[in-house]
């Protein structure tokens, strides 16, 4: 997780946070940045709340 705070810096790996999976939903309501692997070309990317699409 990458907490806004740091601004510009927030996605290097020295300002990241690592959580279990039952508490992301707690973070992204507080507007951190989850850190995701990309499917197809493996770059690690930051995504918002407002890109995760659930399916349930």
């Amino acid at each position: 997780m990458a907490d806004p705070a740091h601004g510009k810096v927030k996605h290097h790996a020295a300002n990241q946070i690592a959580v279990r999976e039952d508490e992301i939903g707690a973070y992204l309501e507080r507007d951190f940045l989850l850190r995701m692997r990309g499917e197809r070309d493996g770059q690690f990317n930051l995504i918002s709340a407002v890109e995760i699409v659930r399916e349930d």
